[in-house]
């Protein structure tokens, strides 16, 4: 059996959706654990129509002040199996991906994490396929050669599971972290283990969902993620250890890219200042040279400018 977690905070016109997904799968033996995160839309109404003896609705005591992942958190306690599946109440799944998931399981037992790949939409009518870095071509299923190389990430909240095991090694969810506290939970893991993939879509993730956080990710949050990125790549450093195919360059270059494409940001938001201490931060990497000079002189541009300068570009782009 495996388990699905779903937490639930005001998703009423999406966890139909999301639940019907779950149903649907090819593979019918789990249970589903939605928690409910204190709506107030009457999304647990929606579920409790229900009458599938596999889908549970429990509710969260303190709701919706630690954001989602405590959400997340108290239904990892709550499961019964022992490999864990995540589902945002406003995403979906297609039909073969739990079939995926219990297959990679059953073939690399000691990943900390498997996964499908994924599709976007981020407006109506308009669904596409981020790139699925670090792996071999489509079609495609084993374990990801390196999670930190290249940086972009290869996996989304809607599209892993995790044994509950690795809970104990890594820890829970982050509470309090509204925005990025899954890809903290995959890096942790990623220090320790090496995950699975495969290249077969098996989520659908909703951008354009009501209270989406994909468009509440503050700079101040992001400065957050990165300083606790940059924390968890010192321990790991020190410690050694680290997974099969990991390197330090690679966890080195790895926090370089990142502090890059923030200070690429702050440039563009007029904190030129503060993008110019990341990158003197990020002064070390090999990999990213051309790119880290951009960003320096970039710095030095006032913002009207290079916005004026990308409306250029993107004009060029369109003749």
């Amino acid at each position: 059996m495996i388990s699905v977690v779903i937490p639930l905070y005001n998703k009423v016109r999406h966890i139909r959706g999301a639940l019907d997904s779950v149903l649907a799968q090819t593979h019918q033996d789990f249970e589903v654990v939605v928690v409910n995160d204190g709506s107030t839309d009457g999304s647990e109404d929606v579920v409790r129509r229900y009458i599938d003896p596999r889908i549970r609705l429990i509710h969260r005591e303190h709701v919706n002040s630690e954001g989602g992942h405590a959400a997340r958190n108290l239904g990892i306690a709550e499961s019964r199996a022992d490999l864990i599946a995540f589902l945002d109440a406003d995403d979906e799944w297609l039909p073969e991906h739990l079939a995926t998931i219990v297959r990679l399981s059953e073939k690399y037992p000691k990943c900390g994490a498997h996964a499908t790949a994924f599709e976007v939409v981020d407006k109506p009518n308009h669904r596409w396929r981020p790139a699925f870095a670090g792996v071999p071509r489509p079609p495609w299923e084993g374990v990801i050669p390196n999670y930190f190389c290249p940086h972009q990430k290869p996996v989304c909240s809607s599209t892993v599971a995790v044994p509950k095991r690795v809970f104990g090694s890594v820890g829970l969810f982050p509470v309090g972290v509204r925005c990025g506290g899954d890809l903290d939970m995959w890096w942790r893991i990623a220090l320790k283990y090496r995950m699975s993939a495969s290249t077969r879509v098996g989520a659908v993730y909703h951008r354009d969902a009501d209270n989406s956080t994909a468009d509440q990710d503050t700079i101040a949050q992001r400065r957050d993620r990165e300083q606790r990125l940059g924390k968890l790549i010192d321990d790991a450093l020190r410690s050694g250890g680290l997974p099969q195919g990991v390197t330090s360059d690679d966890l080195v270059e790895y926090r370089n890219v990142r502090s890059i494409a923030l200070a690429d940001t702050l440039a563009a938001t007029g904190n030129a200042a503060d993008a110019r201490e990341y990158l003197r931060a990020a002064v070390s990497t090999r990999r990213h040279r051309i790119r880290w000079g951009r960003a320096w002189l970039l710095s030095f541009v006032p913002a009207s400018t290079r916005a004026a300068l990308r409306r250029v570009i993107r004009g060029a782009g369109n003749e």
